[in-house]
């Protein structure tokens, strides 16, 4: 969850952060209107245009004024918890391959390499059943094949013909439910994307795979293993979740990631990738009579693939405090979580302000308690939708304490701030400073078109419904006051909270 400023109670101050809203969103064209003009939330929503390809591919497309550009974002609904056991992070690994090109991009010649490839697999095969007398012919025959391979292979082919067309934030990202792929493009570069979106699934070719398998361990390394925070948050993951897949690190665990295979990765894409799994946002300045054409042209070539359909293990309820520390040599760090309902639950719009009460901006509580009044942290983190939202997941504080600050106290100054919101309720000063800086903040990434484009997409596949996506801001603002004490005495609570201690080792021996 992003975090924004709040405004300090007070008429006075209410008045000067009304009058800058309003100065605001009339410079951006996105505020108040004359009486007959409809709100632009609204106008927004009615303005999209829905089509579902014959495949199945979903397409939403917001046709805007302004200069020629385009962003484009495809929405896989496959992520993490998608994986089967062994196997993490192989939903992350796809992101990765899907820059590596097609049979037609990416190759001076694929007859050759497909041939160079198949002998990669076979000398992977010897490598994994050599012993140890034999490993080390085994290996250097298999980096034979890969240097063979490499020899047909263009580099980074995909991603330079989108950035010589004049794209932009070119970019992917995996999580527990999704993959995505976005990219901005001018105008008339709209066919040039349809076609390489297809051709990234249609004609996928796992290019370069154990090269690009051990970039991921160093990924993860990097990320994880060798970062604090990476490191807690994992950790906090491990501990809150025993069942449900929202448990397992989105990168993989390092055995897992060594496990894979060209073999079981085409498995997984062909078992769980397809149009029907397919969401793709168009936002810009473009005609939708015209794209359209091109998109079914395109796209279509892409098989529907197999059904939507899950079956997930459930996460027991959880009834009483965990806790784990972790040893690190780093500053001490705390996380702590709560259990809490999915974004499409009635209870999530009173979870979202909880959690911005108690940690979105500098007027927040926590914020105020912990950094301005009592100096006991550096920095607070407050949110929510960890590791994903389409199923129930995480609440979450992280705290970094200053120097000489004990995490029993930083812990004792979070919880009472809590019990406190939940006994004696949010002011109305309160409430209505969050919900005007919520809506700023939305009419803001209203402004962006990569933003819009994402937002469109996770209300799609997350809460079945794009229309979802525009509807945040109302169902913030029917927030009450009994609302939200009624989530925080009912989830954040010590029998549903877990708590992650990042230490130093000397810390931890000098503790016993």
């Amino acid at each position: 969850m992003q975090t924004e400023d709040v405004f300090e109670a007070g008429i006075g101050r209410r008045m000067r952060a009304g009058l800058a809203l309003l100065l605001f969103l009339c410079a951006t064209g996105l505020g108040a209107a004359p009486a007959q003009t409809q709100d632009p939330i609204a106008a927004l929503r009615d303005a999209v245009v829905e089509r579902r390809l014959e495949n199945g591919w979903t397409l939403l497309l917001l046709p805007r004024p302004g200069p020629p550009i385009v962003a484009f974002e495809t929405a896989i609904d496959v992520g993490a918890v998608d994986e089967p056991l062994g196997l993490s992070g192989l939903a992350h690994m796809f992101e990765h391959m899907a820059f590596k090109g097609s049979d037609r991009l990416g190759t001076t010649d694929w007859s050759a390499e497909r041939a160079a490839m198949d002998l990669i697999d076979a000398r992977y095969a010897k490598l994994l059943a050599a012993d140890v007398a034999t490993r080390p012919q085994a290996l250097a025959a298999l980096r034979e094949a890969q240097d063979a391979a490499a020899r047909f292979v263009v580099p980074e082919a995909f991603s330079a013909v989108l950035e010589s067309a004049g794209g932009t934030r070119l970019n992917a990202s995996t999580s527990a439910d999704t993959t995505r792929y976005t990219v901005s493009l001018p105008a008339n570069r709209i066919e040039l994307w349809a076609w390489l979106e297809a051709e990234r699934f249609d004609r996928l070719v796992l290019r370069e795979f154990y090269l690009e398998r051990d970039a991921v361990i160093e990924e993860r390394n990097l990320r994880v293993d060798s970062d604090p925070f990476g490191t807690l948050i994992e950790q906090l993951s491990l501990n809150a979740f025993l069942a449900h897949p929202y448990r397992r690190p989105v990168i993989g665990f390092e055995s897992d990631i060594r496990a894979y295979t060209r073999t079981n990765a085409r498995e997984f894409f062909e078992a769980h990738y397809g149009a029907r799994r397919l969401t793709s946002a168009i936002v810009g300045a473009f005609d939708p009579d015209v794209a359209l054409p091109l998109f079914e042209k395109h796209l279509t070539r892409l098989a529907a693939g197999p059904e939507k359909s899950r079956t997930l293990t459930r996460e027991p309820e959880q009834r009483g405090e965990r806790r784990a520390t972790v040893l690190f040599p780093a500053q001490p760090l705390v996380a702590i979580a709560w259990h809490v309902p999915a974004r499409s639950h009635p209870d999530s719009a009173a979870i979202d302000a909880a959690v911005r009460l108690l940690g979105s901006g500098r007027s927040s509580r926590l914020e105020r308690r912990l950094v301005r009044d009592d100096a006991l942290v550096a920095q607070v983190f407050v949110g929510s939708g960890f590791p994903g939202e389409r199923f129930p997941n995480l609440a979450y504080v992280v705290a970094v304490p200053n120097d000489g600050v004990e995490l029993d106290d930083v812990e004792a100054a979070v919880y009472e701030e809590i019990a406190l919101l939940a006994a004696g309720g949010p002011s109305e000063d309160e409430l209505s400073a969050m919900r005007t800086a919520a809506r700023a903040a939305f009419l803001r990434e209203l402004r962006d078109h990569e933003a819009l484009a994402a937002g469109l997409t996770t209300a799609a596949i997350e809460e079945g419904d794009w229309r979802a996506y525009f509807d945040r801001p109302e169902r913030l603002a029917a927030v009450d006051a009994a609302a939200v004490q009624r989530v925080l005495a009912s989830a954040f609570v010590q029998s549903n909270r877990t708590v992650v201690r990042l230490v130093p080792e000397q810390a931890a021996e000098s503790d016993q």
